[in-house]
């Protein structure tokens, strides 16, 4: 790890416990290569991934999350002069160099909700936006309940236990039942334990995840909920070319606990 930190002080990525990066090594470029300032876990895929750190690219993303028009406490500062506008190839430039890069973020929730750490960072479907434009008070979607297969594999075993338990008369009987059951049916679902694979993260939900919050509670200086997270480049950018001028930023919070989803404003600090 010692000899990776000091290869790739010169990148604009830079791996998550390495603090000690100098100020003017954010300025430039993270290679698209594996192995300058990464950080050393691997996806199944075996490619790294990376902090972005470079001060121009983070302007330029910066600039992308402003809204054209709107909520005045996002559009209070104008987007800076010789920003390139949000085109396919700009995007593509952007992800070529920075393949698998996480974002730092701020968001600030214009309305209702207060920002807990591990809540989801989501992309807004089209329904939510629309729901917005004609209800400015419109807080957010709910998430559906999900079904429990563990629950349900454990509902259906007592089912059939209780089913064979019935057709036999005696004791005896039913205990001989009992011990051969296992070896006869499937093997019981292990408690804690996913039965099958596991789903897409990024999918698992009804709302497109970018990220997770790190950091966040109600401020009393800001009046809302404000927080601090991490989001992939990747689906950001995503994001924001699919949202009109006057809505871009805008994202969905939800706490692991709860089913309600909080608009919030998305903000890329330099």
């Amino acid at each position: 790890m010692p000899g990776q930190a000091a290869q790739g002080s010169g990148g604009g990525g830079t791996a998550l416990h390495n603090s000690s990066e100098p100020e003017g090594a954010m300025d430039t470029e993270c290679p698209a290569q594996a192995g300058t300032e990464q950080v050393p876990g691997q996806d199944a895929r075996g490619q790294l991934f990376c902090v972005l750190r470079s001060r121009a690219s983070l302007k330029q993303l910066s600039a992308w999350c402003r809204p054209s028009s709107g909520d005045s406490r996002a559009a209070q500062r104008a987007p800076g002069r010789g920003q390139q506008e949000l085109t396919a190839e700009a995007r593509r430039s952007l992800l070529a160099r920075f393949p698998r890069a996480l974002v730092w973020v701020s968001l600030s929730l214009p309305g209702k909700g207060s920002p807990e750490p591990h809540a989801m960072i989501c992309v807004p479907a089209q329904e939510d936006l629309l729901q917005l434009r004609r209800d400015r008070l419109y807080c957010g979607p709910q998430e559906p309940k999900h079904s429990d297969p563990f629950k349900s594999q454990i509902r259906k075993q007592k089912e059939r236990q209780t089913r064979e338990k019935r057709r036999h008369l005696g004791r005896a009987a039913s205990e001989d039942l009992a011990e051969a059951d296992p070896a006869a049916g499937p093997p019981a679902p292990t408690l804690g334990l996913w039965p099958g694979p596991l789903p897409d993260v990024t999918a698992h939900c009804s709302r497109v995840l970018l990220g997770f919050v790190t950091q966040g509670d109600f401020s009393m200086a800001v009046g809302g909920g404000e927080a601090l997270g991490f989001v992939s480049l990747t689906g950001l950018l995503d994001m924001l070319a699919g949202q009109a001028a006057a809505e871009r930023g805008l994202v969905l919070l939800r706490p692991p606990a709860s089913p309600q989803y909080r608009l919030a404003r998305i903000a890329v600090e330099v």
